[in-house]
């Protein structure tokens, strides 16, 4: 199993086996992948429950990252 496949695959798993979902999103390329991946495993099974995003970043908060990160959730609320 690829990489994709097992993270898929994960994915599956915690919508079957958790109630309430949260995913911490940094703005970064890493979560930014992660938050797709779940958003296109939700929308290919027409999952409409909520699912919560939790955001901090410590290491940097440059403005433009601050902007992409609130375009993200506006699209996605």
């Amino acid at each position: 199993m690829n990489v994709l496949e097992k993270a898929i695959e994960r994915i599956d798993y915690t919508f079957k086996n958790f109630e309430n979902i949260y995913l911490s999103f940094s703005g970064g390329k890493d979560s930014g992948v992660m938050l797709n991946l779940v958003v296109d495993y939700m929308r290919r099974n027409n999952i409409t429950k909520k699912i919560g995003l939790f955001h901090i970043d410590y290491e940097a908060q440059y403005q433009m990252t601050t902007d992409y990160i609130d375009e993200v959730y506006t699209q996605n609320s």
